[in-house]
């Protein structure tokens, strides 16, 4: 689409608009869905602050290649006014403060099991314990929905349903984007609505997005597609430039590169 838009010194063109933010206070869990978010040059603001950890280990969930950790995502997250809360099925909202939430995850689990604030956090110098950063955290995740739609025509008994693939932003594509393009736009300069920056990697998939949650089957055929059609990617990780506000509705424009 010929809409171009002003950066720098670049000319971009519309590649599509922002349809839903989702942010995850606490990683392996079910995030929240927000209209609109603050994020800086460090990615979203509140986006992964805490882990689920063994207690006996203190190692950090790993559903995609730990059986035990599966039932996780079937836990909910959410940032509440008086900080992060964790919903447990079966049990009521509890704050991640909340010296009952350890015996919730663990009956819940089937093995001892607690919620940590991440050793890069702030919250991690005001705890006895903390979770080790498992992965080199990435600013913003972003799908597009023409790589869903790939999905979908590739397997149409399947459900490529985004929340598999926990993107912080998930944009509606413009017409002319076709499945998996995002994989070509490394290092392209990028505008999210009011804030720039830059793509800087794509997002290489695991075993968590074939998993069963919430009116999602297993299905090991999604992963398959990606691997087979996307080189096991889909999605691109983008790097702000300064900070901002993010508003579902938001045009996203990408330079030419």
């Amino acid at each position: 689409m010929l809409a171009f838009h002003p950066f720098g010194s670049q000319l971009m063109h519309r590649v599509g608009a922002i349809t839903e933010l989702w942010r995850y206070p606490v990683s392996s869990v079910t995030g929240e869905q927000v209209d609109k978010v603050e994020v800086s040059s460090a990615g979203m603001i509140g986006d992964r602050r805490y882990a689920l950890v063994d207690r006996a280990t203190g190692i950090v969930a790993h559903p995609e290649r730990d059986r035990r950790w599966q039932k996780a995502i079937f836990i909910r997250s959410r940032t509440a006014a008086t900080g992060i809360e964790i919903l447990v099925p079966e049990c009521d909202w509890q704050s991640v403060d909340d010296s009952g939430l350890a015996a919730s995850l663990s009956e819940f689990l089937g093995f001892d099991a607690d919620v940590r604030p991440y050793e890069r956090t702030l919250e991690a110098s005001r705890r006895d314990a903390f979770a080790l950063d498992r992965y080199d955290v990435s600013p913003l995740h972003l799908l597009t929905t023409a790589s869903v739609d790939r999905l979908k025509t590739l397997h149409p008994g399947g459900n490529p349903d985004r929340r598999r693939f926990r993107p912080n932003i998930l944009m509606q594509s413009e017409p002319d984007i076709c499945g998996f393009e995002e994989l070509g736009w490394i290092d392209a300069g990028i505008r999210l609505g009011e804030v720039g920056g830059k793509v800087i990697a794509p997002t290489k998939r695991c075993g968590f997005t074939i998993i069963e949650q919430e009116g999602i089957a297993n299905d090991p055929e999604i992963l398959r597609n990606v691997m087979r059609f996307g080189n096991r990617n889909m999605g691109v990780y983008c790097a702000p430039d300064a900070s901002g506000m993010l508003r579902v509705g938001d045009g996203v424009f990408l330079s030419r590169h």
